[in-house]
């Protein structure tokens, strides 16, 4: 596959229901080491881990763990609020060697916006991005087509805004994961790799999660377009386990989910 091996991490949505509520929610450290013990190199601690919530020094303390025990920390946000952007461009900007901020153009009720007030926002996060020297990295999410994100990164050089590709986001939009490379991959610097299933009947149809590589999901051609694209790519894990309702049973799901989509991704890499 890649001429590096790829650094394959997950994000906080790895550990949707382990997060989903505050009052059972463990402390990140406690995620930080999961995801290390998953066998996994990287983690994307996004906004449904809140890590606005944490103290300066809590965060310090967080982001020094996660260096001793050589997991590699990332940092997402879903705002078109820019305070709120620049605490998370504060945050990313500890993390020794950070060079990106992932960013989902929504807000946080997750609405779709009209086009011309993400191009104002941008307008100004790019500059805050830059001062911050880090690069804006968007990701393709429910609300936004591809084709809109890829006009409105026309406007900025590369280092500036750059796309994390996410391979299942955009079925919201009917665009398909080659539709995604197609549109977006000359930006990428990231990807988040989900698989999926279709269910349907004579009446219609449903999209649900599979661990990655036992879904509908070319992986294969997937990490094709990535190799072609990158030397050592970054590729986060992420999955749409379905609810049951059950706390307990979930978050098992969610950890069983993750370790067989990191083993159906490294048998993957080791064929391809």
């Amino acid at each position: 596959m890649s001429r590096t091996r790829p650094t394959i991490g997950t994000t906080s949505y790895g550990f949707r229901y382990l997060l989903s509520d505050a009052r059972r929610a463990p402390p990140l450290s406690t995620v930080v080491r999961q995801t290390r013990d998953a066998g996994l190199d990287a983690l994307q601690i996004c906004e449904n881990a809140h890590p606005l919530a944490m103290s300066v020094a809590e965060w310090r303390d967080l982001v020094r763990m996660a260096g001793d025990i050589g997991l590699a920390l990332h940092v997402g946000c879903m705002t078109l609020d820019l305070d709120t952007l620049a605490r998370y461009l504060e945050r990313a900007a500890t993390i020794p060697g950070a060079s990106a901020l992932r960013l989902v153009l929504e807000d946080e009720i997750g609405e779709g916006p009209p086009v011309d007030r993400i191009a104002r926002f941008l307008e100004d996060a790019t500059v805050r991005a830059r001062d911050a020297g880090l690069t804006l990295v968007i990701e393709n999410h429910f609300h936004i087509p591809c084709r809109v994100l890829a006009d409105m990164a026309r406007d900025y050089p590369e280092n500036i805004v750059a796309f994390c590709l996410d391979s299942a986001n955009s079925l919201r939009n009917w665009e398909s994961a080659d539709q995604v490379f197609d549109l977006l991959d000359h930006r990428a610097a990231f990807y988040h790799l989900k698989d999926y299933q279709v269910r349907g009947s004579n009446v219609g149809f449903e999209v649900i999660g599979a661990p990655l590589g036992e879904g509908a999901l070319d992986l294969r051609a997937c990490l094709h377009r990535i190799d072609a694209r990158q030397a050592a790519p970054l590729i986060f894990l992420e999955n749409w386990v379905p609810a049951t309702g059950d706390w307990t049973a979930d978050v098992a799901a969610d950890a069983a989910w993750l370790v067989r989509s990191r083993t159906n991704l490294e048998r993957a890499l080791t064929v391809t």
